[in-house]
């Protein structure tokens, strides 16, 4: 079987290449795409426990305290003590990083009204079905 032929080559392609599209728009700003992925997952009203983030977003605890200084040190976002729980911070983004998550959303869903205007609704359905699937498989792998 040929790379190109297996299911992990193409979604790590396909993956590589989303990641290179967002990074190019994203450097206009200074920042990567993972770093415009925290700022699309923080409640613009609420905030959102720092402890949360990393599940839902996939990353490790290493990886998402270093982003969140990034961020924090350009003024994107601010960390405030939970009033419930004072060993907890929540994460809230500032007027700029309010600015920055609707560039962000704005591109996210451009990219998907392109890829949308390529498929036909039946398409769209079987692609989620299958990467459904795909979880599934790598969830009963662990």
């Amino acid at each position: 079987m040929e790379p190109e032929e297996t299911v992990d080559y193409n979604i790590r392609k396909t993956w590589y290449n989303i990641t290179k599209m967002y990074n190019k728009k994203a450097s206009d700003y200074m920042v990567s795409m993972s770093l415009g992925k925290i700022i699309l997952n923080i409640d613009m009203f609420e905030g959102t426990p720092s402890t949360q983030l990393g599940p839902n977003m996939g990353m490790e605890s290493t990886s998402l305290a270093r982003s969140l200084n990034k961020l924090e040190d350009i003024g994107i976002i601010i960390r405030k003590t939970d009033p419930n729980d004072k060993r907890k911070s929540i994460i809230h983004l500032t007027k700029i990083g309010l600015e920055w998550r609707e560039i962000a959303k704005t591109e996210v869903l451009k990219f998907n009204n392109k890829v949308f205007s390529e498929c036909n609704k039946e398409e769209i359905k079987t692609f989620f079905n299958v990467l459904k699937k795909i979880n599934k498989v790598v969830n009963d792998e662990k």
